[in-house]
């Protein structure tokens, strides 16, 4: 099996489109995947994603009170069109934070689940984001944890980084399987 990787020059919310590129591309070849698991924090990402793959698509949100309590920043119509798109969507707390970021905002001290994510952010942000939310969906039960699925993220808003990754459970979370990049920022 040969998987090519395309390196972008920075990371950038501008890359969505070519990330929607690179993910049809590999599509082609690897034609037995099923789910395109994708971030989205306000929509567009989502969008652009549920447009082209439809039902094959779960739309992964921020979950409600990320930014402050009780709002989610997905915009209500584009959370509207995903679903008339045939998307699924998920609204959840992140893998690596949820408590961890509480007991460290409150007490100033990190624990394993933040540092786990510090230590996936070694290979961009974006792909931190495709491990998490490839555990979200398991937990969710949206995505199976014996095939690939191809996992989408990005550093802040839109998309510049796709795995192809084997999920598990959050309480299984050492079985995770990055299996291949598809594309992610050479610099970031």
């Amino acid at each position: 099996m040969e998987i090519r990787t395309k390196y972008f020059p920075e990371a950038s919310q501008d890359l969505t489109s070519e990330v929607l590129k690179e993910v049809k591309s590999f599509l082609k070849t690897y034609t037995d995947i099923e789910d395109i698991v994708v971030a989205t924090t306000k929509g567009p990402t989502g969008v652009a994603f549920a447009r082209e793959f439809g039902p094959r698509s779960i739309i992964v949100t921020h979950h409600t009170g990320f930014r402050k309590p009780n709002y989610n920043e997905i915009n209500p119509e584009m959370k509207e069109q995903i679903r008339d798109l045939g998307a699924r969507i998920l609204t959840t707390t992140h893998a690596f934070a949820g408590v961890a970021r509480g007991i460290r905002n409150a007490l100033n001290t990190y624990s394993t689940t933040e540092i786990l994510a510090y230590a996936y952010r070694t290979f961009g942000q974006g792909t931190k984001v495709c491990a998490e939310i490839a555990m979200m969906a398991a937990d969710a039960g949206l995505v199976p944890v014996d095939r690939d699925v191809i996992c989408v993220g990005g550093t802040g808003y839109g998309a510049d980084t796709a795995w192809l990754v084997r999920p598990t459970n959050t309480n299984t979370f050492t079985s995770l399987k990055m299996r291949a990049c598809i594309c992610k920022p050479l610099e970031f």
